[in-house]
């Protein structure tokens, strides 16, 4: 990994259609290193996957965290309780006042206090629920990932 790769992911991050030919302009390499390298990339595990972000609001939906404090079950037990149900799109292990954060979809806030109210607090295990609705995403530096890596990388780029 180096800071060429770095700027071919950059790139990617905005655009993950962008056209081969464009990154090799922009990075000043050949568009068969940059094939290569991006092959290398998801070979190596750095590319997961490409995807799209859907605008949630435009099709009728609201984006909540849902912080769980799990207490006297193990988390995986409650993990698979959580399994059950549809509008829970990532469920986090965390550090902090919760041991459970729950990304959750759903089409209005009262289907969200159903989902709560009647299977969350159910599940065995979870003794305290804090609910987030997020209202609207402020991107500060969608880029932060990078800012913090390519210094690293230059540095063994030195070496």
């Amino acid at each position: 990994m180096d800071t060429t790769d770095l700027e071919i992911l950059r790139m990617l991050r905005k655009n993950a259609r962008e056209n081969l030919s464009v990154i090799a302009e922009q990075l000043k390499v050949s568009k068969a290193t940059v094939s290569r390298r991006i092959s290398r990339l998801e070979k190596d595990g750095y590319i997961n996957a490409y995807t799209m972000q859907l605008n949630t609001s435009k099709v009728g939906l609201m984006r909540a965290h849902i912080g769980l404090q799990v207490v006297g079950a193990p988390l995986s037990a409650v993990i698979e309780e959580l399994k059950k149900y549809p509008g829970i799109r990532y469920v986090y292990k965390v550090f902090g006042d919760h041991s459970l954060v729950c990304e959750v979809y759903s089409t209005s806030v009262d289907s969200l206090y159903d989902l709560i109210q009647d299977k969350i607090v159910n599940i065995p295990g979870v003794q305290r629920v804090e609910v987030d609705i997020l209202i609207e995403r402020i991107a500060m530096n969608e880029d932060a990932m990078f800012d913090l890596v390519i210094p690293l990388a230059q540095n063994d780029d030195e070496r």
